[in-house]
């Protein structure tokens, strides 16, 4: 299963029998069986049929509406699963700050040890290590020991976001000079990498959201995000242990091996002060599919134990084992590692 991404302006999706069909005026600029789709994305100023609506309403595809240049906007999805008892356990375990507390750490946990784990991995495939990158994953430790020792939400907020701080100036290192990355900045991103951290999140997000919804969850009720009207807390909750594995390292990969280049960005103005190309955007749209489906062991990965499934199938089965631990009333979650 792909997802199907849209970024021709003015284009419009309509269908045709069992196909989606991307049309602009008279022309038939692709076409997509709808067996072979996931979801949908779409950037900018694109049209969808009534038509072609229904038909992926039939066939549960989600479709994720975008701006030009990747903020979120909405979802168009079918109807919710009826995951009752999960949800009432759900809400009961939001309810109770020990149970959610302990949940919360194991997500700051996670992410924490896959941070480090990327800053080690790329210093050890350079002939000369960035120091930077070394010392930043060994303060981590430190980090990741006081997560077990917070007491409040707000203490494990706080150990998250200075940890977080320490690994983007261990990251910086890693990036070539050329990209003048001085650390992670939100609202707007100021410069290409962080534009494309920012685009990764949100892609990965609506990931992460498909996927929690499946094993039936509320995902707007989390444990370490709190609760904000649209937010979808749950779903962010779980991806934080992915950021560093599937986004940050993307990154690094495409602004070093020349699939992203700077010449794919150009400088814009008020709250869009950075633009990519739509040549640039479609290059880590193909990247981010690409890492999207590469695989790695999941420790439930094949019917007898570990296996190797795709990154798409390593979130569901994160999805469905947070909802087993749920149910049963116990905080053994245990987060995505990688070595």
């Amino acid at each position: 299963m792909a997802t199907l991404y849209v970024i021709e302006q003015g284009a419009e999706l309509g269908c045709d029998g069992e196909r989606i069909e991307v049309r602009r005026g008279a022309d038939i600029i692709g076409s997509v069986p709808l067996v072979k789709l996931d979801d949908i994305v779409i950037f900018g100023n694109v049209g969808i049929s009534t038509p072609a609506m229904k038909r992926l309403l039939d066939r549960g595809i989600e479709v994720t509406f975008m701006t030009v240049d990747g903020r979120y906007q909405g979802r168009l999805v079918g109807q919710v699963t009826a995951h009752v008892a999960l949800r009432h356990a759900q809400y009961a375990c939001a309810a109770d700050p020990a149970r959610a507390l302990a949940l919360a750490q194991r997500f700051v946990e996670g992410k924490l040890r896959n941070q480090r784990a990327l800053l080690q991995r790329f210093s050890r495939n350079r002939a000369e290590p960035p120091p930077e990158a070394q010392t930043a994953a060994d303060d981590l430790d430190a980090y990741i020991k006081r997560v077990k020792r917070t007491t409040q939400l707000s203490s494990l907020l706080g150990v998250e976001g200075s940890a977080t701080a320490r690994y983007f100036a261990g990251l910086r290192s890693l990036i070539g000079p050329e990209w003048s990355f001085s650390g992670r900045q939100r609202r707007p991103p100021p410069d290409p990498v962080n534009l494309l951290l920012s685009l990764g999140y949100t892609l990965l997000a609506h990931k992460v959201l498909g996927a929690v919804q499946a094993a039936g969850f509320d995902p707007y009720l989390g444990f370490l995000h709190s609760l904000d009207y649209g937010r979808p807390s749950l779903a962010l909750d779980i991806m934080e242990e992915f950021r560093p594995i599937l986004i940050d390292s993307l990154v690094v990969r495409i602004c070093n091996d020349g699939r992203i280049r700077p010449e794919h960005f150009r400088p814009g103005e008020g709250e869009r002060p950075i633009i990519i190309t739509d040549e640039g955007k479609r290059a880590f749209l193909t990247a981010f599919e690409e890492r999207m489906r590469t695989e790695a062991t999941h420790p439930e990965g094949a019917d007898s134990g570990p296996g190797k499934v795709p990154y798409t199938r390593c979130i569901a089965l994160q999805a469905r084992r947070l909802a087993r631990v749920v149910r049963q009333r116990t905080d053994d979650y245990e987060p995505f590692a990688v070595r």
